[in-house]
């Protein structure tokens, strides 16, 4: 390694004065650890109190680069420089996130350089090699950036899905509700089917605009294929278009004979979000349908309680 004393020896060689600031210069290349520009020297040399100017930085370096005392390197096109230690040539990996700088020296490196300069008897006095890529810490955050991100991607698709089976399924309580409305000949019943249908609206714009404002907020939902089995079978379960067809909407059914309907159609809706819930192994979509069990639970009592009112009445 070249020591420092030799610095006075060359200086001295040059008929170059030996001044405190070449020598801090020098210093400060000896002891840093990776390949600082010449700002980095001065900024280092300011932390230690020392105030040298650029211009006197750059002449110093000058000299030093032409007497082989240190090495210039070009990275991403910044001038960097460090003292020439008798070691194998060697790499720079430079890192594209952090920007961190590690070398890796290599014996074969170093004799094929010479052999090649040998051969075409050129005289190489500095010469740089780097690879840019991701150091090892910034992969591993990277990956872990990715599962986070993934795992978003998942739980942001499981709610566009829950959105629209539950769409799929109110649309049939509300097409229900109507038809029954327009069979009964009785005018409580009626408006009672009529007030039914009515909820089931608000319920479904409520979904609309909660599903239309995922997609806005995520476009590549448009694309992205469904994480939860939404099909007419899974609406079906809930209201079987049979059986709907089947339940016996008549000319007398009066408003308390159709709450008696409604609370079963409820009750199995809510009963069919909460089993559901049970068997979504992702968190959020079984949240997801958590509370729509829970608003069908809510929808359910107030049905309950009007039902034994009217009947107490």
């Amino acid at each position: 390694m070249v020591h420092r004393k030799e610095l006075q020896q060359l200086l001295a060689e040059l008929k170059l004065k030996k001044t405190s600031q070449r020598a801090l210069i020098w210093k400060a290349l000896l002891d840093s650890k990776g390949h600082p520009s010449v700002e980095e020297i001065r900024d280092k040399l300011l932390k230690e109190g020392h105030r040298i100017g650029l211009a006197t930085i750059y002449r110093t370096l000058k000299i030093l680069l032409q007497s082989g005392f240190i090495r210039q390197s070009k990275i991403e096109g910044m001038a960097r420089y460090e003292p020439l230690i008798k070691q194998p040539n060697h790499l720079h990996f430079i890192c594209n996130i952090c920007r961190s700088t590690v070398e890796f020296p290599s014996r074969r490196i170093e004799n094929l350089i010479r052999q090649v300069t040998d051969e075409y008897e050129f005289d190489e006095r500095y010469s740089g090699y780097v690879i840019f890529g991701i150091c090892k810490a910034c992969f591993r955050q990277q990956r872990k950036l990715e599962a986070s991100n993934e795992q978003q991607r998942l739980e942001t698709t499981v709610v566009r899905d829950a959105l629209e089976l539950t769409l799929a399924i109110e649309r049939r309580g509300y097409t229900f509700y109507t038809n029954a409305s327009q069979k009964t000949k009785s005018s409580s019943g009626r408006r009672m089917f009529q007030r039914l249908a009515a909820e089931e609206s608000d319920h479904l714009r409520r979904l609309q605009q909660e599903h239309r404002s995922l997609l806005e907020k995520n476009q590549w939902l448009k694309r992205e294929p469904a994480r939860l089995p939404l099909s007419r079978k899974i609406v079906e379960e809930i209201f079987p278009q049979k059986e709907l067809l089947k339940i016996e909407v008549k000319d007398e059914t009066s408003d308390i004979d159709a709450l008696n309907i409604a609370m079963n159609l409820e009750r199995r809706s809510h009963q069919f979000f909460k089993d559901f819930a049970d068997h979504i192994a992702d968190t959020s979509g079984r949240k997801v349908f958590m509370d729509f069990a829970k608003d069908e639970e809510s929808h359910l009592k107030a049905l309950v309680a009007e039902y034994k009112t009217l009947v107490g009445s």
